[in-house]
């Protein structure tokens, strides 16, 4: 492994016996920086063995102890590796703070690899158990969201430890954006190897069977490394179903096509789902997992633009019914994310532009910098430069990502992320979902929301100009005078925000400031002409 410095410390955690201690100096030498033990500073400050604290002082007193040491070494940003006990970071005020703080991997093996790992004494938590296995998996059960809770999980057993550093740094390297909801919590990667970073998050999951779903467009570019990296660490992909691209056919039949693929090769409850695509074969994908066996697990592993920074971080999954734009979905998050960002240089002009307006709708409604950012490098966005891509995504996601987090069913603030998304539903619908790209759709939508934002004396024409120039110098439509605004008005009455006589619309307030107000559908329709 060549050396290689990555930015921030890495706290290596997990249950004892994983192997913290044995491959975090080989992660700490490769990367040319210090390896500390938490274990062994803590034994070193106090004089006395952990077994020792934790026999006369207790393990709650313990605990307090650990928690001011580690404050303590992440007082300081500078990159080192340091190894955690395997109880460390179980208190959530301390997660927290190490994960602000740090990049938190976490290892995990099956209770038999470990039970065969550790030896009693020395392990205060297994010392009195009369059934070391047992006591394993009781710690594990209890301990599973707080291992969950992490920057990445790297898998270890039956694996050389050179291979588990390996896939640590990788790990270390990429940006890694947490979504922490109260159903779940999981990491949005940006890699730039999609089909090794993949196969580790799989390999973490421990799945019975595997499933890959893509579209044909995507299959031939992008399946066969994923495939072939999967296999390369013994995990065969049981079955593949590639769907027909397009908003057109994200409809029921989708759906039942996938259900039955998978229930008939043999798919059960710990069976996994990736879904290889754009934001329809996220949206597919997630629901059919979302519905399988009243639920299994699913990664995301978005293709374009759109899907990246929208539609795979969030667990909102769904189908059209008929017009009625996403009717028929459920709430079901992801197992993880997997962003590459060179994925989108295969996108088309038009589709990568159409992802664009998912970028503005973010900064409009929450960060004015990543506004500014995309008018100052207007060209080299358009240019797709890698550095400006990943920033791009990487800003956009965190908006997302934070909002999620504190809403993830959509009750108050996540409906800030449907700027736009009302109107632009409604013409995207009444063009049969083909005469306007999503993004597309979206755009004019903001325009139009612009508009009647300046009516109801929310927004000045001065924001409403600037944000509609944006979209504009992207090369997205604002012209609302060619667009269907009547029939569009029709359908917002599907709109799933829909209450009664009205309908809740995000207004924006200034960029990066947004409001939700609810609207009469009779006014929408009075100023839009419907």
């Amino acid at each position: 492994m060549s050396k290689t410095t990555p930015h921030g410390p890495l706290l290596l955690g997990g249950f004892m016996g994983t192997g913290k201690s044995t491959v975090g100096p080989l992660v700490a030498s490769c990367a040319g920086v210090p390896f500390i033990d938490l274990d062994a500073t803590i034994e070193a400050a106090t004089g006395t063995s952990i077994t020792s604290l934790f026999e006369t002082a207790g393990e709650a007193a313990f605990r307090q102890v650990e928690s001011a040491t580690l404050q303590q070494l992440l007082a300081s940003p500078e990159p080192r590796v340091i190894a955690l006990g395997g109880g460390t970071l179980v208190d959530p005020h301390l997660r927290n703070f190490a994960l602000h703080h740090a990049r938190v991997i976490n290892l995990v093996a099956r209770p038999d690899t470990i039970a065969n790992r550790v030896h009693a004494p020395g392990r205060p938590l297994l010392d009195s158990a009369t059934h070391p296995l047992h006591r394993i998996r009781e710690l594990l059960t209890a301990r599973e969201h707080a291992y969950a809770d992490a920057h990445g999980l790297i898998r270890t057993d039956q694996r050389d430890p050179t291979d588990i550093a390996r896939a640590i740094l990788q790990a270390w390297q990429d940006e890694a954006l947490l979504v922490r909801t109260t159903s779940a919590s999981y990491a949005a990667r940006i890699t730039h190897d999609a089909p090794t970073s993949l196969a580790e998050l799989v390999r973490s999951l421990a799945p019975s069977s595997t499933f890959l779903v893509t579209d044909h467009n995507v299959e031939p570019i992008a399946a066969p490394p994923i495939i072939n990296a999967l296999r390369a660490a013994n995990i065969p992909v049981v079955g593949k179903v590639v769907l027909t691209p397009g908003e057109t056919h994200k409809q029921w039949p989708a759906v039942h096509h996938i259900l039955q693929h998978l229930v008939t090769a043999g798919a059960d409850r710990n069976s996994l789902v990736i879904a290889l695509g754009g934001g329809v074969v996220s949206d597919i994908t997630g629901f059919a997992a979302a519905i399988l066996f009243r639920g299994v697990r699913w990664i995301a592993t978005p293709t374009t633009m759109l899907s990246m920074v929208d539609a795979a971080v969030g667990g909102k999954t769904a189908v059209d019914l008929g017009p009625a734009k996403n009717a028929v979905g459920a709430f079901h998050q992801p197992a993880g994310v997997i962003i590459h960002p060179a994925y989108v240089v295969t996108e088309s002009t038009r589709a990568y532009t159409s992802g664009l307006a998912e970028v503005i709708k973010s900064g409009a409604i929450a960060d004015p910098s990543l506004i500014e950012l995309i008018e100052r490098e207007r060209q080299s966005v358009l240019d797709r430069n890698p550095t400006i891509l990943q920033e791009l995504i990487r800003r956009s996601l965190r908006i997302k990502a934070d909002i999620v987090s504190r809403d993830e069913r959509e009750s108050g603030e996540r409906m800030l992320l449907n700027f736009g998304h009302t109107i632009g539903h409604g013409l995207e619908a009444a063009g049969n979902y083909n005469r306007l790209t999503h993004g597309e759709a979206v755009a004019l939508g903001i325009v139009a929301v612009l508009r009647f934002g300046q009516a109801r004396g929310i927004t000045s024409p001065n924001v409403a100009k600037r944000v509609e120039d944006l979209l504009e110098a992207i090369g997205l439509p604002t012209n609302l005078s060619e667009q269907p605004l009547d029939e569009a008005m029709k359908l917002v009455a599907f709109d799933k925000k829909r209450t009664a006589t009205n309908v809740r619309m995000v207004l924006l307030e200034d960029v990066g400031r947004a409001r939700i107000e609810s609207v009469p559908l009779d006014e929408l329709r009075r100023f839009f002409g419907g």
